[in-house]
């Protein structure tokens, strides 16, 4: 026999014994820190909404709990990968899950239900509160790999736990030179309309945090080149990217494609960028210039069954309902009306029939269907089609909605209110107590016990010195 041979048998051989074992009996809940009680939405409530009557706060909080969770559900329930860069379902580090995380940590503000923030403070641990993208300097400029950022500081925010932000910090520190560079470049860092939504939003909010204007100020000066190369001034809108100005990417009626998803990033990520724009900013009338004349033009293009068609420029061709942009209209209008941008009178009733229409799109499990895929131009979309994108969507079109019942809030937002010291202990997933397995019988207990004591009692504590820890500039 010879040894190639003998490693096939010996291969073989380990294959049936793995074969042959009882499989694992753990349950989800038992696995990866997934906890039982994310497993389970709680029960579907009313979701028929009447287009033409702005629904009650009472009325539309239980549907944004009862959509979270089942989109925390059906995240939970699959495997967590260690490559994240290309996930679509899954908990995830990149854009297609940091989505979800926007519109569940403005719920978590405002829901009772703390399995919200449990659940998203669990997965910024399990991330160790990092960004994807180190392998080059190339990815470390992506805007996609940035959007996770608002997570860790939402968390930041409300906890000033600052490990949270140091990462985030360090990432957008590396990306100021670019952001700032006096010599103009033929490509962008920001070359996507999507990026609009994904970066400059949590540098304005950085800059909010750290009292330091360096990182709104860069922004400004990126996003003003994206502007300059993809905002259509005579439509209204955005080009996805500088390819649909050329004729191979017109649609199928010769139109240039106005991409609903890529203008509704825009729009979300101009409403989210402006709550954090100090109100003296010079050159703030530029961002709220274009958020009016977008929604001026969004306000036309809604369909009469409440929601927008993929190509917003050519309806026909793209019949069929669809949610991920349809979610971040519904949220950038009531958002421009909460904020005074928007005639509440004029804007209202198209917010209240998007808001109708997006609920009837979500399906029997909870998740948010009619969601186009990840891509870069319209396709075709199924009514089964579900992403956390579009769930995170619908979850802050639904807070805006709720809103809308208050008194016109000003800009900038101020930040969420700190949590106190049962919040955060109630909502941060900790290891299982010790003793681990490998203590056993009472001594080893004690013994363990005094470890623990003279761990807590003999390590260093930077606030014995009551100063805070300063971020290097």
């Amino acid at each position: 026999m010879t040894y190639p041979v003998l490693r096939k048998a010996a291969l073989l051989g380990a294959l049936s014994c793995v074969l042959a074992l009882p499989a694992l009996a753990a349950e989800p809940s038992q696995v990866a820190g997934i906890e039982a009680s994310w497993l389970t939405p709680p029960p579907r409530p009313a979701m028929d909404f009447d287009p033409g009557r702005l629904p009650s706060r009472a009325a539309v909080l239980p549907v944004l709990d009862y959509v979270a969770m089942s989109q925390i559900a059906d995240m939970s329930r699959r495997p967590i990968q260690m490559a994240t860069g290309s996930n679509l379902s899954e908990i995830s580090s990149n854009w297609v899950a940091a989505t979800f995380y926007v519109g569940a940590a403005r719920l978590a503000r405002v829901t009772q239900n703390r399995e919200v923030l449990r659940f998203l403070t669990a997965t910024a641990e399990h991330y160790n509160y990092s960004l994807r993208g180190a392998r080059s300097e190339r990815t470390l400029l992506n805007a996609d790999e940035v959007a996770i950022g608002d997570l860790y500081q939402e968390l930041y925010a409300r906890r000033g736990q600052v490990g949270t932000i140091m990462p985030l910090q360090q990432r957008l520190d590396f990306m100021l030179p670019h952001l700032n560079r006096q010599q103009e470049t033929p490509t962008l860092v920001w070359w996507w309309c999507d990026a609009l939504f994904m970066a400059p939003p949590v540098l304005a909010r950085q800059a909010s945090l750290s009292g330091d204007r360096k990182y709104l100020q860069a922004m400004d000066k990126e996003w003003r080149r994206t502007a300059a190369r993809l905002w259509v001034e005579q439509d209204r809108l955005f080009l996805r990217d500088e390819r649909f100005k050329d004729r191979d990417h017109l649609g199928a009626g010769g139109k240039p494609i106005y991409w609903a998803r890529g203008n509704g990033w825009v729009m979300g990520g101009l409403a989210r960028t402006l709550e954090s724009m100090p109100a003296g900013f010079e050159g703030r009338s530029f961002y709220t210039d274009i958020f009016r004349k977008m929604a001026s033009r969004i306000h036309e293009l809604q369909q009469p069954d409440g929601l927008w068609r993929s190509d917003m420029n050519d309806p026909d061709s793209f019949p069929e309902a669809e949610t991920s942009g349809s979610g971040f209209f519904v949220y950038a209008l009531a958002w421009g009306i909460n904020h005074g941008l928007l005639d509440r009178q004029t804007y209202l009733p198209a917010v209240t029939r998007g808001w109708a229409a997006l609920n009837r799109q979500v399906l029997p499990n909870g998740l948010v269907g009619a969601a186009q895929k990840t891509g870069d131009r319209p396709v075709p979309t199924r009514a089964d089609d579900v992403g956390p994108y579009a769930t995170g969507a619908f979850l802050l079109a639904g807070l805006e909605v709720m809103d809308l019942h208050g008194p016109v809030q000003a800009l900038p937002e101020p930040a969420p209110a700190r949590d106190d010291e049962a919040t955060i202990a109630a909502t941060t997933p900790t290891p299982p107590p010790p003793p681990p397995k490998t203590i056993v019988g009472e001594a080893e207990k004690a013994r363990r016990e005094q470890e623990m004591r003279a761990t807590r009692a003999l390590a260093y504590d930077p606030a014995t010195l009551k100063t805070p820890a300063r971020s290097s500039k």
